[in-house]
């Protein structure tokens, strides 16, 4: 009896020392917003929550996730940081997030019709503008439109209106009045309403944006934009005929502007391009991948600084930026740069499906299929099955 319970004394004892050794499980130091193949999702303390249908804010405070049935819609409003939860509750009908506003507080839902950038030909469109407690109002407006981004005062609603209504093929950004409930042209960059005749009509290709860090400026990539006139070429009777261009968006004194890019920008398949900001917000970087070409531009003049070569690579571009250094990545790795362009290094990894920079500064995350890795002041490798995409550091 004495040798069994020494033996079993010794086995307890060999297993807690295992157990003290043995390295604890690595952990996601920041909390990251993701896509997977359900949705959006949350990267917290090692897992994923599951993805839903939903939209982020501008400044990824807040997560406006909706879980659909045949005839009621449940929606979520989230703290993305914390994991707060701020309300929810169920919607009669089927209704998908488009924007939430920058600040977290409202949200602006459609049908789940298909592809925003590819809509059905329609006579009229339904936007509901929620908050986390209740539904505030229902709005119906002629011909097809899509929910893009708030006024900073939430009186109104920047949407593109897609012509025509039944083929829709191009679109005009108009602010949507939601007291009147009616379709508005934008500002130019002077302040004065843009006339009739004279608002700029785009494409969906090549559409992608990024939000300045308030969230109050809107900076929309359009590529594949042969023939295209801007409403200063519009109004001066200038033709046009530029191939890619920033749309700039002020969502406080509801303005627009368009930073016209040089070639090669514009000919590249529209995977090829990504977009993003410098973590002050006064350099805007805008890189063709398959071209080797990074534009530096100055987000006060809005003008295109310089075009810098870099390493060219293949598949889908993404780029984040930190206070000193610029990363992009494509199926061959990461590559960091200093914010004039300047290569300073390469990271081997898989193809990229995301890359993002933590609040502080510290840490660089690239997302892989089905995990991420990162590297600063910490070093770090992750799998999170299910995770098709990284869209930012909560």
């Amino acid at each position: 009896m004495l040798a069994g319970a020494a033996a079993a004394a010794a086995a307890t004892a060999a297993c807690k020392a295992t157990d003290e050794t043995r390295p604890a499980a690595l952990r996601v130091p920041d909390v990251l917003v993701v896509k997977t193949r359900d949705g959006l999702a949350v990267a917290r303390d090692g897992g994923l929550t599951p993805g839903r249908a939903g939209a982020l804010s501008a400044t990824g405070s807040m997560l406006c996730l909706a879980t659909a049935t045949d005839k009621t819609t449940r929606l979520d409003f989230t703290t993305t940081l914390a994991g707060t939860h701020l309300g929810g509750y169920a919607v009669d009908g089927r209704w998908t997030p488009r924007v939430v506003h920058a600040g977290g507080s409202l949200v602006a839902l459609v049908a789940p019709e298909g592809d925003p950038l590819k809509p059905q030909a329609r006579a009229k469109t339904t936007i509901v503008i929620a908050d986390s407690a209740k539904i505030r109002q229902k709005i119906t407006v002629p011909g097809v439109v899509e929910p893009d981004a708030f006024t900073a005062d939430q009186t109104g609603l920047f949407v593109l209106e897609w012509l025509p209504a039944n083929a829709p093929d191009h679109y005009r950004v108009r602010r949507l009045d939601l007291a009147t409930q009616r379709l508005e042209p934008l500002w130019t960059r002077d302040k004065v309403p843009v006339p009739p005749g004279a608002e700029e009509e785009m494409r969906g290709e090549g559409r992608t944006a990024v939000a300045s860090p308030s969230g109050r400026v809107l900076y929309t990539l359009y590529t594949h934009q042969p023939g295209h006139q801007h409403t200063r070429d519009l109004l001066s009777g200038r033709p046009g005929n530029v191939h890619a261009f920033v749309h700039t968006l002020e969502t406080e004194q509801n303005w627009a502007y368009c930073i016209d890019l040089p070639d090669p920008f514009g000919h590249s398949p529209s995977s090829a391009y990504s977009i993003t900001l410098s973590a002050d917000g006064t350099l805007l970087f805008v890189v063709d991948l398959a071209a080797g070409a990074l534009a530096r531009i100055s987000t006060e003049t809005l003008k295109v600084l310089d075009v810098v070569k870099v390493t060219a690579d293949s598949g889908t571009a993404y780029a984040t930026a930190s206070d000193k250094q610029l990363y992009l990545g494509g199926d061959q790795g990461v590559q960091v740069l200093d914010l004039a362009g300047t290569p300073i290094e390469k990271w081997s990894t898989p193809a990229v499906r995301g890359l993002a920079v933590s609040r502080d500064l510290t840490r660089v995350y690239a997302a892989r299929e089905g995990g991420v890795t990162w590297r600063g002041s910490s070093l770090g490798d992750v799998a999170l099955p299910g995770l098709t995409g990284l869209i930012r550091v909560a």
